[in-house]
């Protein structure tokens, strides 16, 4: 079973370390350029741009899979039916 991992050590490669890093209420407030709020909103932002992007590559592959699959199943049964001696225009 796997040990519990505090927050301060999943957090502690995202942040300087703690003789030079100092939280105050300010970092939390709306602050007008480049504050808190605006970094975790493009952050979100880009996260969900790239999900989108990522999800919208799965669908062109799945449907590309499905199409692959069809074309190679039909040439399954033309070979079958080339090999029994009834080729396709003599059925």
């Amino acid at each position: 079973m796997s040990r519990r991992v505090s927050l301060d050590q999943r957090i502690a490669a995202h942040v300087p370390d703690p003789p030079s890093r100092r939280v105050t209420r300010a970092a939390f407030e709306r602050i007008p350029r480049g504050g808190l709020r605006e970094r975790m909103q493009r952050s979100l932002d880009d996260a969900v741009q790239i999900f989108e992007l990522d999800r919208l590559l799965y669908d062109i592959e799945v449907d590309a899979q499905h199409q692959w699959l069809r074309r190679l199943m039909a040439f399954d049964a033309y070979c079958a039916q080339r090999d029994a001696g009834a080729g396709p225009d003599r059925v």
